[in-house]
């Protein structure tokens, strides 16, 4: 009979995607997984199997609690105010010194997702629901008579991913923050109804 774990599965997964987050998948060795886990090796490799499944867990992981997160915002969003500060509060973040270097799926979209068709797929599963929580937040925002009649809200919604995932290649050295509040207050401004 297999003794208990003397630690929680989901804790220590957390651990490891602070350290994918942080060094991306080919960077994290072995070693610091173990050691920001406070687990041994065998410990890893019985719970989670080899690097690439546990790199995969924590993708899942990420998506579910940061990638829901913010989703669950988006879905709050009534107004062109709120949408355009949702994205100065994001700006704002990269300025305040506790932004990590680069979102955890925007480093998977550029290191791992064009080789390994796993972490693809869950690059556009988080793609496909920023997608639709943009897309619905443009509706509720047309629905008020705010927009533009003959705003494509695909491509509005397509648009704001991009300037979104932009930004979050900046976080390391974000944009400065005027620049790139006046940007994103343009691009809002071009929605809106005249």
């Amino acid at each position: 009979m297999p003794r208990p774990k003397s630690f929680d599965p989901d804790t220590v997964l957390a651990k490891a995607m602070g350290v994918f987050w942080e060094k991306g998948y080919d960077a994290a060795s072995i070693s610091d997984l173990t050691a920001a886990m406070g687990i041994n090796r065998f410990s890893l490799y019985d719970t989670f199997g080899d690097k690439h499944e546990l790199y995969l867990k924590a993708l899942d992981a990420y998506s579910q609690n940061v990638v829901g997160a913010m989703v669950e915002r988006i879905n709050t969003i009534q107004s062109l105010d709120e949408l355009e500060g949702l994205f100065g509060a994001m700006i704002e973040f990269q300025h305040s010194g506790e932004c990590s270097p680069c979102c955890m799926m925007h480093r998977a979209a550029i290191s791992l997702a064009s080789v390994d068709e796993e972490a693809r797929k869950r690059v556009e599963q988080a793609r496909e629901r920023f997608h639709g929580a943009f897309h619905d937040a443009l509706e509720r925002i047309k629905r008020a008579g705010e927009l533009k009649h003959n705003l494509d809200l695909n491509q509005a919604a397509w648009q704001l991913i991009i300037t979104k995932s932009g930004l979050a290649s900046y976080n390391g050295s974000p944009v400065p923050e005027a620049e790139a509040k006046g940007t994103v207050r343009s691009m809002i401004d071009q929605f809106r109804v005249s």
